[in-house]
């Protein structure tokens, strides 16, 4: 059908008219009209306006079918990706009811938002994911190491056909076919890649890219759960007894036997996490006229994944002063003691990193365990029958963390030695305090409720 519009008329935003429109004839006797004679060169010319087809459709012309429609124009909005106006078009008999029609979609549009606008887009899942990390990690969300542990992810769901192809066309089965491949991974596996899927599909959603998000709302595909079997329960601080034993055999043993036995019980006696131990500068972060450790950095991944030295701590609440109690005031002029000149003035110095001349995190981890072994502390045998230690140098963090809860310090103290960004994190290492400070308590509350009468005393007998 051919259409020729006549300039329409506009009212509150809406465009709307009627127009004429012919459509030619098929086997139609050749002997035409005088005006159609005169157009033969440039068909439809003379009905291009209302006026003209009432014209030839008034001298009786059989070329052409002649009819002519009324519609009104709403503007829905714009297309989030190519900026372009999408409109809705409303035809009726008269342009009175078009318009009317029009009208009351526009009501609704400024009334409850307009519909959603679904735009055309290939954009994956992949590139959304990688653009929003990117992002992450520009505007220093995200830290290296983080901006690092994203990454390795996203080259692994990037090995799924799903996440490549345009995300309007992934299916529900899809992901939850992965998801359930999924679940034979670990808890921490599960949850990276979920997040990673399900933060694509809540953008691709806010952006009008996809119709349903299967990831949110009601009815949402949830995470799975791992079908991983725990060989051991988690363990996050070494007992009393544990750490007596490991403390004994580090005092005892010589450096040449155990070069990192400073470094371990300097960790065990402020709480530092490794990366921040290896990290420091004996110039400029030890003051031990003031019995303090300035933590400002750690070690981290580059854009490369290699480690490095980074400019700043895991998180801001990282960088923090600590105050040296006696005891670890001791070890660290031991560590001082043996630190090996260096350019870098690692106070942990690594001869053989030409480049950083730190310690590798899993050099001095594989040690700890190497010594756990041999002390027999939390050894375990796991689903592929290998014997393994469930000790690692994160755990004395953990039992600094947990003596010091033992020892009663207030959670906010805790919380600032530790640089804790969440005190909810402090928290869990006052719900692992050893069973002698449980006796304890045990019983100073028997004593209190002696002390006010509160049972009868047949019942409060030591």
């Amino acid at each position: 059908m051919k259409e020729r519009d006549k300039k329409m008329s506009k009212i509150n935003g809406i465009t709307y008219g009627t127009y004429p429109s012919i459509r030619p004839k098929k086997n139609v006797d050749k002997s035409v009209c005088e005006n159609c004679n005169i157009c033969k060169s440039k068909p439809y010319q003379l009905a291009d306006s209302l006026e003209r087809m009432h014209i030839c459709k008034n001298s009786g012309c059989n070329l052409f079918y002649f009819s002519q429609t009324s519609k009104a124009t709403v503007i829905l909005g714009r297309d989030t990706i190519t900026g372009k106006e999408l409109k809705k078009t409303f035809v009726a008999d008269t342009e009175e009811e078009a318009l009317n029609l029009a009208l009351e979609a526009k009501l609704n549009i400024d009334k409850n938002g307009g519909p959603r606008i679904i735009s055309k887009t290939n954009l994956s899942i992949i590139d959304i994911a990688k653009t929003l990390y990117m992002e992450d990690y520009k505007l220093h969300k995200i830290n290296s190491n983080t901006h690092s542990k994203n990454n390795t992810n996203l080259k692994m769901i990037e090995k799924e056909s799903f996440t490549t192809k345009p995300i309007n066309k992934v299916s529900r089965i899809e992901i939850v076919d992965y998801l359930n491949e999924l679940a034979e991974y670990s808890p921490t596996t599960i949850k990276e890649r979920f997040r990673i899927i399900k933060r694509a599909f809540d953008y691709a959603y806010s952006q009008n890219l996809i119709r349903d998000n299967f990831m949110s709302g009601y009815n949402a595909i949830e995470k799975p759960r791992t079908k991983v079997s725990k060989v051991v329960p988690n363990v996050i601080a070494l007992t009393l007894d544990k750490e007596r034993q490991l403390i004994d055999y580090l005092e005892t043993t010589p450096i040449y036997n155990c070069k990192h036995k400073n470094l371990f019980l300097l960790l065990l006696t402020t709480g530092m996490r490794i990366g921040e131990a290896l990290s420091l500068d004996y110039k400029k972060d030890i003051d031990l006229a003031n019995k303090t450790i300035t933590i400002s950095k750690t070690i981290t991944k580059d854009e490369d994944g290699k480690d490095c030295i980074g400019l700043d701590t895991k998180t801001p609440t990282g960088r923090r002063t600590i105050h040296l109690s006696d005891i670890a005031l001791k070890y660290l002029n031991e560590c001082l003691a043996h630190v090996k000149k260096n350019k870098f003035n690692l106070l942990f110095y690594n001869p053989e990193n030409t480049t950083g001349g730190f310690y590798a995190e899993g050099t001095i981890n594989s040690a700890i365990k190497r010594i756990a072994f041999k002390l027999d502390i939390y050894l375990y045998v796991d689903l592929d029958g290998k014997t393994k230690t469930q000790v690692h140098t994160h755990m004395l963090r953990g039992t600094f963390a947990t003596r010091c809860a033992e020892a009663k310090m207030p959670p906010i103290v805790l919380q600032k030695i530790l640089g804790h960004a969440d005190i909810q994190i402090t928290n869990k290492y006052y719900i692992d305090v050893d069973r002698h400070f449980i006796d304890s308590e045990n019983e100073n509350f028997v004593k209190y409720m002696k002390e006010h009468n509160l049972f009868n005393e047949y019942y409060l007998k030591a």
